[in-house]
This record gives C-alpha cells, sequence and structure tokens, in this order.
C-alpha cells in the first residue's frame, strides 16, 4: 500500500484538487496492468467501429466524434475502453489489491471509496486525440446523488506520460467552483442517427477560470494522479511517437463539504 503523509494529502487534494502519486504501480502489479491491457488490445483487434465499450481512434477526427458521426475509424486501435474490470476481471483484482479505496482515495478524500468503473486511456502515437477541459461529475453514472457523493479518480500511467503524448493538464483549485456548464453533444443511444459535426462535451473556453494557469501532470511509468471529480483536466493530442497508455479507477466517495453551487 502506497505510504501517504495523510495530512498532506488531504490538504493538496482540497487545495489543488488533485495530487500525485510517485510510483503507485511497481513490479507485479504494473506488469499485471500492462497484461490486461494487452488483453483488452486483443479484444479489440478486429474490431473495424466503435461502441459504448470500445472506441477506436480516428486519425484527424479523434475517436470520440468518428464515433458520434459514424465515420471509420482506424480499425483495431484503441482510444479509450469502458468498464475495462468486466472484460479483463483481473483489473478489479488489481484495484483491490493495491488498497486504493482504503489507502489513497480514503486519505485523500477524507472517506473511504466505494469502486464503481474502471476505464483504459490510450493515445496512439502520433495520431492519439486530445480530450477537452471537462469535469468527471458531468458525466456520472446513475446511482450518483451530488449532493450526497462525489467522485475520485485514480489515473495510473502505464508508459511515461509527458507533454508531447499528451499528459494529463489541471485548473488548480476548479473543484471549488461547482458544476460547470458543458457544451457539445450529448452520447447518442445505440439505434440512433449519426450526428454531424459532433463535438465532444467540454467546458468552454470562455467559461474557464482564468486564477492559475493549467498544471501539466508528467508521469513516469507506474505513477499516478488522484483527482476529485469536480476539477478541470484535459489532455493534448499525442504528437509523439511513443504510445501514451493509463488506466484509471474510478471511486464514490461520500461528499465530506457542501457542493458547490453549479454554475
Amino acid at each position: 500500500m502506497l505510504d501517504l503523509d495523510l495530512d498532506c494529502a488531504a490538504r493538496d487534494m482540497e487545495r489543488e484538487g488533485f495530487l500525485r502519486l510517485p510510483g503507485l504501480a511497481a513490479g507485479g502489479t504494473l506488469a499485471g496492468l500492462r497484461q490486461g491491457v494487452d488483453r483488452l488490445r486483443q479484444l479489440a483487434a478486429a474490431r473495424t467501429a466503435s461502441d459504448d465499450d470500445f472506441v477506436l481512434e480516428a486519425a484527424g477526427t479523434g475517436g470520440w466524434a468518428a464515433w458520434q458521426q459514424g465515420d471509420a475509424p482506424l480499425a483495431g486501435v484503441l482510444r479509450s475502453a469502458n468498464r475495462i474490470h468486466r472484460h479483463v476481471p483481473a483489473f478489479e483484482t488489481l484495484q483491490h489489491s493495491m488498497g486504493l479505496a482504503r489507502g489513497a482515495v480514503a486519505a485523500a478524500a477524507g472517506a473511504e471509496g466505494t469502486f464503481v468503473n474502471a476505464f483504459l486511456w490510450a493515445k496512439p502515437p502520433v495520431v492519439g486525440s486530445a480530450k477537452p477541459w471537462h469535469q468527471d461529475m458531468a458525466f456520472a453514472p446513475s446511482g450518483f446523488e451530488p449532493a450526497r457523493h462525489n467522485i475520485v479518480t485514480v489515473w495510473i500511467a502505464l508508459e511515461r506520460a509527458t507533454a508531447r503524448n499528451g499528459c494529463l493538464e489541471f485548473l488548480p483549485g476548479s473543484h471549488r467552483l461547482g458544476l460547470l456548464a458543458h457544451a457539445g453533444d450529448r452520447e447518442r443511444a445505440a439505434g440512433q442517427a449519426p450526428l454531424r459535426d459532433a463535438v465532444e462535451p467540454h467546458v468552454a473556453d470562455a467559461d474557464l477560470p482564468r486564477a492559475h494557469p493549467p498544471v501539466a501532470v508528467p508521469l513516469e511509468a507506474g505513477s499516478a494522479v488522484l483527482f476529485d471529480g469536480l476539477v478541470l483536466h484535459r489532455s493534448a493530442p499525442n504528437t509523439s511517437d511513443e504510445p501514451r497508455t493509463a488506466v484509471s479507477f474510478v471511486y464514490r466517495v461520500p461528499r465530506t463539504v457542501p457542493l458547490p453551487a453549479a454554475r
């Protein structure tokens, strides 16, 4: 289990909305996460279209927009995957063995977390698309009551995450602003007609807080960043020849401070 200074972790989360976790996954744990990703890629290898669980990358357009528009993606090239613990049960076992819910999540959020979901976030070399500014609470699944619950995500880099290959960026302190309006299109349901000129949900530039500049969080393989469900974050496109692969584990936590008023 990660050795954290509990008081410092809580203070950093309160002030910034995110917390670096150097060396969170190492040795057999890191190897197990990578093996799980290899299995996901095997499951996606024959795919030629995206769906709710497997989104394929699309050069130029981006995986999400291509999926919503019905455009042809890059066959078998994953941009992201949802509910990965259902496709590869080892992911749920690994998050449990790391003690995240009772360890890092509890230290940062002030209460033990309940595991609710896991994702793959892949940015293939050169074509890996950007993710715009957003708050995870805007996409909270059913069962969340924003007045009572928050989301805490633990995002683990499986390869080096750098400014060139699309590491995460955060707006410090933005979690104290409440839930901001998100522009763009809602994901179409199965059977609905493709969208025209699909725009991924995001917080518009004019609505972004300006008190602090964005902070990039590069990570070494096995290191992680933990963040609040209301903190604004994004990632740039991968312009390098190095892949950027990460998995994230999402936890529901009791809200320990009142939810800021929505804007």
